[in-house]
């Protein structure tokens, strides 16, 4: 495993004291320095798959990660309503679920016509959904090599 970047860097570049929020400059400083870094994904995955609250970890901060987890979670449950709609009971598919539903639809066999269709979508928010689930796919992919759920 390569050096991280931060291994000389101040921690409290990117933990700062306790009860201090995150500033502006300091998290621009910290996702410069994480920018080049050999292992930020490693340490993204690392911080996400242990739900780290706190600080800059992988150039990333505490909101982008939950953000990052809300959207793992939500392609496991794009497949149930996927299969709700290939049965046509019809359901809501609300816009933060669409990634998954069309990822989902597309894996039985869809095509994008037919998606677009079901959930009424526009050929480009299919594809800037497909975009999405493919994203999180693939982090999920890495932190699954990288940083197996066994470690948690």
């Amino acid at each position: 495993m390569s050096a991280p970047a931060c291994r000389n860097a101040d921690p409290a570049l990117f933990f700062p004291a306790y009860g201090v929020p995150l500033s502006d400059l300091q998290i621009r400083a910290a996702k410069e320095l994480c920018a080049a870094c050999p292992v930020r994904q490693e340490c993204l995955a690392i911080a996400v798959r242990s739900d780290e609250s706190d600080g800059i970890w992988g150039g990333t901060t505490p909101i982008e990660r939950r953000r990052m987890r809300v959207q793992l979670a939500r392609m496991d449950q794009g497949a149930e309503l996927a299969r709700a709609v290939v049965s046509g009971e019809g359901p809501q598919v609300l816009q933060g679920l669409r990634p998954a539903v069309v990822h989902h639809l597309f894996a039985m066999g869809w095509n994008a016509e037919r998606i677009g269709a079901a959930l009424q979508l526009a050929p480009g928010e299919i594809q800037a959904a497909r975009a999405m689930a493919a994203r999180s796919l693939a982090f999920l992919a890495f932190m699954e090599r990288h940083c197996p759920k066994s470690w948690s």
